[in-house]
């Protein structure tokens, strides 16, 4: 039989840690003090994470350290430095986002394993390509592959693959977010998202409110039901989601599907075939809604392309589950009476949904429940009852929700409070006259220990030790985590020894296999040195580009149709691949071409299904007439490289996340001719990157950038509750903006494709002012992109920033137009202050 398939459970704090290994997790993911996707979980400190080591290795579970956010140049010798000590404590593997940090973890520290994060965007066998070149070990799937997607890379890649199971999911493609970065400054690349996709939003049809709520928030996705067919997928790893989650929660998922994945091994033991379906109880299903949810649970992309089902309209936070309805309420005792439709009791935490959707609902923990005039410590299902302390306005007939379940929690708690988890070994006992006493205890690692008695065997006179009472002293590990299960007994006829002799034996022998198997998980030192450092900081052909002429590209989203490229002032032109792919389009990248503008095709980040079989279709014809293409990433690369070889230019776009020069001169390295820099670095930053020669590197300083690529669909999902396979294009029909509580506008575009939806910037990337800084660093080419600009606004645009970065005179009308750009809504992005 293969081998079983791991259970991996988030913690966030060392009890969340120990709810995870206490019920049942075969590994865990968690963040140090230093760059991890969750800095406003608790963390551990070096102290914890290696009691932690210590306590999951000697249980036969692993542990996993996230350092899955990018990394800045100035940062790199002490994440190096960083990983390098917890790999030297023991760690198993290594969650990671950058590129560059990967690199040098896997050319310093060799013998290190490395999991690439969801935040790399992975969702096809040519983004596993690229990775597995880097020396990744591990592929965590993004969030949106389907069951056959997923079942296909596993046939097909000798790496090991992680799946999401259950938690919350993100509405944008991991990796592709910018949304809290750009609006405020908290980025989730640097693992501070301060999730824009929980708040509510109105969405605008030219202008007009056609709906509000929140919009872009999805339910926590839950694959309980479907364990069977990722089992037999061939995926390595579920994981669940939630290191901001408590412990008690923690330990109640992950009991669960410790249940039933059990359950299904067993009974595939049985069978000796394929995994069979496997009924969920409804006790089970209650206890992962009671947990968490958000109105339920959702199949995320699991079985396909989704729509208003996946989303969590009415309300961002958690909703617990249906308790009843209010009948009347009592303002001067702030009590309400409830019909209930679930069982209560004192110290429960309920919600009552009163009034808008947008406001705090009343709600707190039980302190009082009233029934038939007396005072009870539980109700039940079917009972009318009094809650005190309700405060607020309660309207008759609002629903009440179970937001959490003390009782629960107790038991919850429970589980992970005593150390119960034990590794099961072997024991082997000798007592022979006129020889010291042995216990030999082994583990399925191969770690041996012996101890021996002091004292020697006696025939015994009144009362034999008998072998039963042997086994039963020596089976009492005690809180050692330690179980044996197969123990040989060589011993005399009539030998006897003291009790306390056995035992003695018995504990220095737990004592001596606990250390043993801990040293046996801990690593040779990586020997880093300041030479070391200074070697991997040292780019060979890198220049000095500071006073080098910029250039300037212009970027559009969509055609822009009679647009008059003649005597648009820039020296490239980036069109949408699927904008030129067909003869009329090509036609017009030529005529653009002939007015001595490059022209490149742009491929965005993002290309499953549709766009990925139309990209190999068309490139040949496509290439005939372009100068290059815009790769949105590494798997884009791979499948232009496949298709075209190695002599068209290709410029890695700011979607690939290159923050350090490690990243970039990697770039260089797997073939491309160039790249855009990260949206969330600071001119500083930009300045002291060390840029490789010969290489065409590229910024965006004017734009709407977009801030999220997702799979659902904003328009059709909440205007249109569309169903996926029955598309009403309603993004054709206008023009479709979401709208924030502040009133910034958030301009949403679908394609029609694979109905990919884009959320644009509500402020336009503008900084006129920083040009003269912008032209003293390593770039070349800085980037305008145009989304809904006029065709007179993109020339006069274009003329300001040619004028701006040769150091011309700034004419009166350049000045209207900054004021009037500026007045529309700006922002400087992280120029000034980068993340």
């Amino acid at each position: 039989m293969a081998k079983k398939i791991e259970l991996l459970a988030p913690a966030g704090t060392y009890d969340a840690f120990l709810a995870a290994i206490e019920n049942g997790a075969d590994a865990v993911y968690l963040g140090g003090k230093l760059l991890n996707a969750r800095q406003f979980a608790g963390n551990f400190d070096e102290e914890q994470l290696e009691r932690a080591l210590d306590y999951a290795h000697t249980r036969d579970a692993g542990i996993f350290l996230t350092m899955n956010t990018l990394v800045l140049d100035s940062e790199m010798q002490e994440a190096v430095e960083y990983a390098a000590k917890a790999y030297e404590m023991g760690v198993d593997a290594f969650i990671v986002q950058d590129m560059g940090l990967a690199v040098n973890l896997k050319k310093l520290i060799p013998g290190i394993t490395l999991h690439a994060s969801t935040q790399m965007t992975i969702y096809s066998m040519e983004g596993i390509k690229a990775l597995e070149t880097l020396g990744f070990d591990r592929i965590v799937l993004a969030r949106e592959l389907n069951l056959e997607e997923i079942k296909k890379i596993c046939g097909q890649t000798p790496l090991e693959i992680e799946a999401f199971v259950h938690g919350a999911l993100c509405i944008c493609v991991s990796g592709q977010c910018y949304m809290s970065s750009m609006i405020g400054g908290r980025s989730g690349n640097r693992g501070k998202c301060a999730q824009p996709c929980r708040m509510p939003y109105s969405i605008k049809r030219d202008g007009s409110d056609i709906g509000s709520g929140y919009l872009i928030s999805p339910k926590d996705i839950c694959y309980i039901d479907h364990l069977s067919e990722l089992i037999d997928a061939g995926v390595t790893s579920l994981k669940i989601e939630g290191r901001m989650k408590s412990p008690e929660y923690v330990a109640s998922v992950v009991a669960t599907y410790r249940k039933y994945i059990d359950l299904i091994y067993e009974a595939k033991g049985i069978t000796h075939s394929k995994t069979s379906r496997h009924k969920v109880s409804q006790e089970d299903r209650h206890k992962l809604l009671q947990s968490f949810n958000r109105g339920g649970f959702s199949k995320g992309y699991l079985l396909g392309k989704t729509g208003p089902e996946m989303m969590a309209y009415e309300k961002p936070k958690n909703w617990g589950t249906p308790l009843g309805n209010v009948v009347s309420q009592d303002k001067s005792t702030n009590s309400v009476l409830i019909k209930l439709e679930n069982t209560l009791g004192m110290g429960d935490g309920i919600e009552i949904w009163s009034g808008s959707k947008f406001q705090e609902s009343p709600g707190g923990i039980i302190t009082k429940i009233v029934k038939d005039k007396r005072l009870v410590r539980k109700a039940q299902k079917g009972d009318a009852v009094w809650v005190s302390v309700i405060k607020g306005n309660v309207q008759k007939g609002s629903r009440v929700y179970k937001t959490s379940d003390k009782e629960m929690l107790e038991q919850a708690a429970a589980t992970y409070s005593k150390g119960s988890r034990k590794s099961s070994i072997k024991a082997n006992f000798t007592m022979k006259y006129g020889q010291v006493p042995v216990l030999t205890l082994q583990d399925a690692y191969g770690n041996s220990v012996s101890a021996v008695g002091e004292q020697f065997p006696q025939k015994a006179i009144n009362k034999p030790l008998t072998k039963e009472r042997i086994i039963e002293q020596l089976k009492k590990m005690g809180s050692t985590p330690f179980d044996i299960v197969d123990i040989n007994l060589d011993i005399d006829e009539d030998a006897v020894i003291p009790i306390s002799e056995l035992n003695n034996i018995r504990r220095s022998a737990g004592e001596q296999l606990e250390q043993k198997r801990i040293l046996s998980f801990k690593k040779e030192s990586a020997n880093l040195d300041k030479r070391t450092f200074n070697s991997i900081s040292y780019f060979p052909g890198n220049v000095q580009m500071i006073n080098k002429d910029k250039k300037i590209s212009a970027m559009f989203y969509d055609y822009p149709g009679g647009m008059d490229f003649k005597d648009l002032d820039v020296d490239r032109v980036y069109l949408p691949f699927t904008e030129i792919m067909g003869n009329e389009g090509l036609v017009r990248a030529k005529s653009i071409h002939e007015t001595g503008k490059e022209v490149y095709a742009y491929i965005p980040a993002v290309i499953r299904g549709n766009y990925t079989e139309i990209l190999k279709k068309s490139l040949q014809k496509v290439s005939n007439d372009v100068d290059g293409f815009l790769a949105g990433s590494p798997a884009v690369y791979d499948i232009i490289r496949g298709k075209l070889g190695n002599n068209v230019p290709i410029v890695g776009d700011y979607t690939i996340n290159i923050i350090n020069s490690y990243s970039l001169n990697k770039l260089k390295e797997l073939g491309f001719t160039g790249g855009t820099l990260s949206c969330e670095l600071n001119l500083s930053q930009i300045t002291e990157m060390k840029y490789p020669s010969d290489f065409d590197t590229e910024l965006v300083v004017y734009g709407k950038i977009p801030v999220m690529t997702s799979e659902y669909c904003p328009v059709g999902g909440s205007v249109g509750k569309c169903e996926p396979q029955k598309c009403g294009k309603l993004c054709k029909n206008g023009v479709y903006k979401l709208s924030d509580r502040k009133g910034a506008e958030f301009l949403v575009k679908s394609d029609c494709v694979d109905c990919r939806s884009t959320i644009f910037n509500s402020n336009v990337l503008f900084a006129p002012e920083l040009s003269e800084q912008i032209s003293k660093t390593g770039i070349e080419h800085i980037r305008l992109s145009f989304v809904d600009e006029t065709e007179k606004d993109i020339h006069d645009i274009c003329c300001l920033y040619r004028s701006l970065l040769g150091h011309d005179k700034i004419t009166s009308n350049m000045e209207k137009l900054i004021e009037r750009i500026k007045a529309s809504g700006f922002t400087r992005g992280h120029f000034q202050k980068g993340v």
